[in-house]
């Protein structure tokens, strides 16, 4: 991206606030933990202009190590009390609240038993995932080189939900200056 791409404008607010904001605003959703590594402070000043009752920020000193030492550090500081919890990449802001309590719902009202609920958008799969409780200490105790939730994934498709979804911002995140340009011409409907 060339620049801290959580900070760019989001309408009238950021990147990263638009992503917490669809967390914190979504009515299933009890508890959301932001990891910061990279430019912290700058991210923590950006989240902390406005209340946020259900954020916590939790960092990562070890986010040199890759994505995956940050879904750990998260998981670390979540309520042990959980039933499942959800990880999305801060980068993706046109996830909306409505897509957290979808998910959560199918979790809840499916037939069988599911690990594992990941939205699909014709046949793409996206954030943000959900996953079971019972997985937290097989993910704590992996290792930060290989893939990451994607091992865990594999391992548990026999108990993989996959929810197909109306909304498209589950499958755009911001890696490039083409893919910010496109997601505010989605936003500004052009």
């Amino acid at each position: 991206m060339g620049t801290l791409k959580q900070v760019l404008p989001w309408g009238e607010a950021t990147v990263i606030e638009a992503s917490v904001d669809a967390a914190c605003d979504a009515q299933e959703v009890g508890q959301v933990v932001t990891v910061l590594g990279h430019e912290a402070d700058r991210i923590r000043a950006v989240l902390d202009k406005k209340s946020r009752p259900k954020l916590s920020l939790t960092l990562n000193p070890d986010y040199k190590l890759g994505m995956f030492s940050s879904v750990k550090a998260g998981i670390s500081s979540l309520d042990p009390r959980i039933e499942a919890f959800f990880v999305a990449p801060g980068d993706q802001p046109e996830i909306r609240p409505e897509e957290y309590d979808k998910i959560l719902e199918a979790f809840r009202d499916l037939g069988q038993p599911a690990d594992i609920v990941i939205p699909v958008y014709q046949g793409r799969g996206g954030h943000p995932t959900l996953f079971r409780a019972s997985l937290c200490s097989e993910i704590l105790g992996m290792p930060c080189h290989g893939n990451g939730l994607r091992d865990v994934i594999r391992k548990h498709e026999a108990k993989v939900v996959r929810v197909n979804m109306e909304h498209p911002g589950i499958i755009h995140d911001l890696d490039t200056k083409e893919d910010y340009r496109q997601a505010m011409n989605r936003r500004s409907g052009t």
